[in-house]
């Protein structure tokens, strides 16, 4: 019966996440399809919810300042956090109000800055991490997680230079959320599982924003239609920048364990039947209630912690990025380069601040990016904004508060190793797609 269970679940997830259906004519997986049907009739409630939540973000968060803690739990979940943070969250809620009220500066209230992000993003991502997270524990919490990693543990200490269990964490990133990833290797790292360094390896190669988000990207950019490309050349590049970036000194992490904590004992057997027994105890332990109230749950904080902070930091970025010429002064040595590779004058000045507004947040290169007629630049930078993995608004912010060690220069020198890492990757298979005919310049 376990292993049924596990088998059931873990096949609907796949189909949810990964097998494109056509419907009406459209090509896209079932998360995509259950997005559009929402976002086409219930714009105006989505947006009243935005109001809702971004109303209980200040609220919530003004009052975990006085109070500086929770008895409750989940509450602490919600609104502790701290000063930067917590700034943050109260920023973009107001950000939110002005625009969807029409009171506050022109260069907030813009189309082209919060008035993208309040009319367009924001509720386009509401129902998306509800779908999302709704639908994640198929394939994260009946076996599957646990079914793969056990196959492929062999190969994490050989390729990767980690233990076995990290596999785990990898998945949890690619099938779920790069925060997921973080948070789990963190607490890996703190229980004994990993040393500081091969805490910081895991945290840095394979915490990438998961499959659903991918999806929201793929379909702004005009990729749903091939989503698996889009995310394969994402996870390609990953795996490839992970095997580079396992064999960098990181001197600054040691191969001590938190507290002289080491929890040893890597599973011995990774055979088939290993890999099926677990998965069936994974899938019986999970009862299908206690999922259901969970994942409402994540959906609750990723409502007040996450999208109040899409809100603030993408604001500003795209408020820079109309209004100044911030981006593009930094970002001008790297016109040259684009220029060599072939792109046209006004691409590559397109193309440029693309590379490094991603480390305010990974959604703004997409914003910036997606007007350009060019599918091979759209698929480049898109792809290019997942792999280079750090991003202020979420994953870095994450990284700096975890006890593995890192701070701000440390995140930045990560974002911008990746991006040197994973850009000629993205570049040769978007060039073998084109030659293909799948991509147009």
């Amino acid at each position: 019966m376990a292993i049924f269970k596990f088998l059931f679940y873990s096949i609907l997830g796949i189909v949810a996440f990964l097998a494109p259906i056509k419907i009406g004519g459209e090509s896209s997986i079932l998360m995509g399809h259950i997005k559009s049907i929402v976002i086409d009739g219930y714009m105006s409630q989505i947006k009243f919810l935005v109001i809702i939540v971004s109303l209980i973000t200040i609220a919530g968060t003004v009052i975990g300042f006085i109070k500086k803690d929770f008895k409750n739990k989940t509450l602490r979940e919600f609104f502790i956090c701290g000063p930067i943070n917590g700034i943050v969250r109260i920023g973009g809620s107001i950000f939110f109000l002005m625009v969807h009220y029409g009171m506050g500066p022109a260069y907030i209230l813009d189309e082209n800055t919060g008035g993208l992000m309040a009319g367009d993003l924001i509720p386009s991502l509401m129902v998306t991490f509800c779908v999302g997270v709704m639908l994640m524990p198929l394939l994260t919490s009946f076996g599957l997680v646990e079914f793969v990693g056990v196959l492929i543990a062999p190969f994490m200490r050989k390729i990767f230079r980690v233990p076995g269990y990290a596999a785990i964490d990898a998945i949890a990133s690619f099938l779920g959320d790069g925060t997921i990833g973080i948070v789990v290797t963190d607490q890996q790292y703190q229980r004994g599982y990993y040393t500081q360094k091969e805490a910081a390896i895991i945290a840095t190669s394979f915490s990438i924003v998961g499959i659903s988000f991918a999806a929201v990207v793929a379909d702004f950019l005009g990729f749903s239609k091939i989503f698996m490309i889009f995310y394969g050349t994402i996870a390609l590049s990953t795996v490839i920048a992970g095997i580079i970036m396992a064999r960098l000194p990181f001197k600054k992490f040691k191969n001590e364990y938190y507290q002289g904590r080491d929890i040893g004992g890597e599973e011995a057997s990774v055979s088939f039947y290993v890999a099926v027994k677990k998965a069936a105890a994974a899938a019986e332990k999970s009862k299908v209630g206690e999922v259901f109230l969970d994942s409402i749950k994540k959906v609750g904080i990723l409502y007040i912690t996450f999208i109040p902070v899409i809100m603030f930091m993408g604001t500003v970025g795209l408020t820079l990025a109309e209004h100044t010429n911030v981006f593009g002064i930094i970002s001008m040595p790297l016109v040259p380069l684009f220029r060599l590779l072939g792109f046209p004058l006004e691409i590559a000045k397109s193309m440029a601040p693309t590379m490094i507004i991603g480390f305010a947040d990974m959604y703004l290169p997409a914003l910036l990016i997606e007007s350009v007629p060019s599918e091979m630049v759209r698929f480049i930078v898109g792809t290019l904004s997942f792999a280079q993995l750090i991003f202020l608004s979420e994953t870095g912010m994450i990284l700096v508060a975890s006890k593995i060690g890192f701070n701000f220069v440390d995140a930045l020198k990560v974002f911008v190793i990746r991006t040197i890492l994973t850009f000629p990757i993205i570049f040769i298979i978007a060039k073998i797609l084109f030659s293909m005919g799948i991509l147009a310049n």
